[in-house]
């Protein structure tokens, strides 16, 4: 009798899925792998304008951790990798207006706020339809079934050297930033974290390392580094909306989160 799997992350598989999964107890990587893929899975039918965009997020979150662990370990795989970053990317519109959206105050822009509201509705009429729906549900149902028929049983001890090294590399980079490197080498370092953070995260939901105290240390360089992007990809997708939907709402946020920005970077420390 199959016994259901369930994951850390409260995913119980399905028979079928127990079936696919449950002969991969002894390969961790393979098993993590797919349970990304199925989770991100799980959320497709329930991505909608109405709905909470938190959906969105736990989709693309599955598929970035999916891209992490992957690439930490099978850097020769390249195909599966291709696959979830276009899934990625597809929403990217999408998720950036849905933080847009949730950073506005509603009191103090109630026109703007209403005008972005109308507008993240139509971009998931838009892009978020069926025939994506049904292309996507498609590729990660090919994705999984093609994960199972590989082989990607890999020691204990090479997978957490792996990711150790990963921890490791993103401090280095850290460490050599100085007040004059450029935007690009900033981001290169965040980069690094972030496939530290997810890296860790899989050894430490496998059981195979204690890594809570360096994921929480990864998540505090996140935090540190991402407020300036996360700032300036903001500033330019209000640019963006500005330009095409003018209004003094509009003009005077622009302004209020370009002088923001200046002040995250005058304060920003290494």
């Amino acid at each position: 009798m199959m016994v259901p799997i369930k994951f850390s992350s409260g995913f119980t598989a399905s028979k079928h899925d127990c079936y696919i999964i449950g002969i991969m107890h002894s390969e961790p990587l393979k098993t993590y792998l797919i349970e990304q893929l199925t989770t991100a899975k799980k959320q497709i039918r329930s991505i909608s304008p109405e709905a909470d965009s938190e959906y969105l997020h736990r989709f693309r979150v599955a598929l970035r951790r999916f891209r992490s662990v992957q690439g930490a370990y099978t850097e020769h795989m390249y195909a599966p990798d291709a696959v979830a970053k276009s899934l990625i990317k597809v929403t990217n519109l999408l998720r950036e207006t849905d933080v847009f959206l949730a950073s506005i105050d509603a009191d103090v822009y109630p026109n703007l706020y209403q005008a972005v509201a109308k507008y993240r509705t139509k971009q998931y009429q838009k892009i978020w339809n069926e025939s994506l729906i049904l292309r996507t549900e498609s590729s990660l149902d090919k994705l999984v079934h093609d994960l199972s028929e590989m082989k990607l049983t890999m020691s204990k001890k090479r997978m957490i050297k792996t990711g150790e090294a990963l921890y490791r590399k993103a401090e280095k980079k850290h460490r050599e930033l100085t007040q004059d490197s450029p935007e690009s080498a900033i981001h290169k370092v965040r980069l690094a974290y972030k496939q530290a953070r997810y890296v860790l995260e899989f050894l430490n939901a496998t059981g195979l390392i204690d890594a809570q105290k360096r994921i929480k240390k990864v998540k505090k360089a996140l935090d540190h580094f991402g407020a300036i992007q996360d700032a300036a990809n903001q500033l330019e997708w209000l640019h963006r909306f500005c330009s095409k939907h003018p209004s003094k709402e509009c003009s005077a946020l622009y302004d209020e989160r370009k002088k923001a920005l200046k002040q995250l970077k005058k304060a920003f420390k290494l």
